[in-house]
């Protein structure tokens, strides 16, 4: 069997203007960046705070996590006597 080979595809250009001159039109109307950048990163970061600060305490109301805390805290206490028994500290 001989290898057939595909036939090229040609497509006519839909547009009169290269991608050269697209970019360099694009980068020559290109809008200047804002001056103080950084008041609008802390702004920014304040919101998230903000946002972070609600849903943590949406967290701390949920039974689920409730339960959670309260187990991790006996735990803690738990092993805080162990550790004190085992290095004879008096509680």
């Amino acid at each position: 069997m001989a290898a057939q080979s595909a036939p090229k595809v040609v497509l006519k250009s839909t547009t009169k203007m290269s991608l050269n001159e697209r970019f360099t039109n694009m980068l020559k109307n290109k809008q200047p960046m804002p001056v103080n950048i950084r008041a609008t990163m802390q702004q920014q970061q304040q919101l998230a705070s903000a946002r972070n600060r609600r849903l943590a305490q949406q967290m701390e109301n949920r039974p689920s996590v409730q339960a959670a805390l309260k187990l991790k805290q006996r735990n803690v206490l738990i092993l805080g006597f162990w550790i004190c028994r085992v290095l004879h500290l008096s509680i």
